[in-house]
């Protein structure tokens, strides 16, 4: 169903405070009262919009109000919110037998995203005026039908100007790990900031094969993601990144942990001791296996609570991934931080698995 006019102004009226939350000044600083007043109104307005327009949610909250949604559940039914307009359709890379979430990205809800996002990448220092070099550890999207985390490591790249972007994955989804390096070699000895994004299992095969240490002129910053546990084949995610450090000698080499899904809007970034630190757009929960929340320290489930999706009702989505939270991260920033442990269910068919 498309938008009309009118229901453009209405989408705009209903998403003041979702507007207000993308806004606030400092995405992890202290939670306040009035911080959580907000974010409590942008996800009642959230569950509003959906059920006004898809009935499967609104059925969904006529027995179960705020209903919470497996992720699985969205890769078995058609559970879409309709919008009308321009956008983009990503599929999610599926769990085992379950399938794919195919996600309509319309355009209020990317520039919802891509502004929480900017703010993200800022704080956690990815964010450069200067021209830089990525080392996208991905195939190319405009390749084929892939996978979100490809077109997501792309759209990454927008952290800076881009003097030059090189994909070292096949279309056939294999890394080419000659080509990877012999471009790291080749931009050694410029100062040209480099990024590196990609799929963890893929930074794993390039530390297997890395050639003798060298030298580069200029920090080198990086991304991982997509299963950290179960994926890798031989090394776990410390010894590739010391395995990194010690190979490329540059005047830093910065690589964080990065975790999401198709399913929701945003992607939280580690910080350097390695935790995620969940900013004020979102909430997380970790519910045991009794389905309450889980103590400190006590491992489950992990649940996301975010509002900016208008074409998927998954503003509380229930993960197949294990974590657990804590108090206190060494890194300074304040209030819980979440601990991934890894996925619940079987690694087959997630994007790391098919790469493999």
């Amino acid at each position: 169903m498309d938008l009309t006019m009118s229901d453009n102004k209405e989408c705009m009226a209903q998403l003041t405070a979702i507007e207000m939350l993308v806004n606030l000044p400092s995405p992890y600083g202290l939670n306040s009262d009035a911080n959580e007043h907000l974010f409590n109104a942008a996800m009642q307005q959230a569950d509003l919009w959906h059920q006004s327009r898809n009935p499967t949610y609104a059925k969904l909250c006529d027995s179960q109000p705020n209903p919470v949604i497996p992720v699985g559940l969205f890769k078995t039914l058609n559970l879409a919110t309709p919008v009308g307009g321009d956008g983009q359709w990503l599929n999610s890379s599926g769990t085992g037998n379950s399938g794919k979430t195919q996600v309509f990205f319309d355009v209020t809800s990317m520039g919802l995203i891509q502004r929480a996002m900017v703010q993200i990448f800022i704080h956690n220092g990815l964010v450069s005026p200067a021209p830089a070099r990525f080392l996208l550890l991905s195939p190319d999207p405009s390749a084929g039908d892939l996978a979100g985390y490809a077109t997501a490591f792309l759209k990454f790249t927008a952290c800076a100007p881009v003097q030059e972007c090189v994909f070292a994955v096949q279309a056939d989804g294999r890394l080419d790990t000659e080509l990877a390096w012999n471009t790291l070699q080749r931009w050694a000895n410029e100062p040209v900031p480099i990024y590196i994004f990609g799929l963890t299992v893929f930074f794993e095969h390039l530390c297997l094969s890395q050639p003798a240490p060298f030298t580069l002129q200029a920090p080198v910053k990086g991304l991982t993601g997509g299963g950290w546990k179960g994926m890798t084949q031989r090394l776990d995610r410390q010894q590739i990144i010391a395995g990194l450090n010690q190979c490329l000698q540059a005047p830093l080499v910065d690589i964080r942990d990065i975790y999401g899904m198709t399913e929701h809007p945003l992607h939280y970034i580690s910080c350097r001791k390695g935790h995620f630190h969940i900013p004020a757009y979102s909430r997380f929960s970790i519910i045991n296996t009794a389905g309450l929340e889980a103590e400190n320290s006590q491992p489950g489930l992990i649940q996301l609570e975010n509002p900016f999706f208008a074409s998927l009702p998954s503003h509380r989505l229930l993960t197949q991934d294990l974590g657990s939270w804590e108090y206190g991260c060494s890194c300074g920033l304040p209030g819980r931080f979440l601990r991934y442990i890894g996925r619940a269910a079987s690694p087959e068919g997630t994007c790391a698995a098919e790469a493999i």
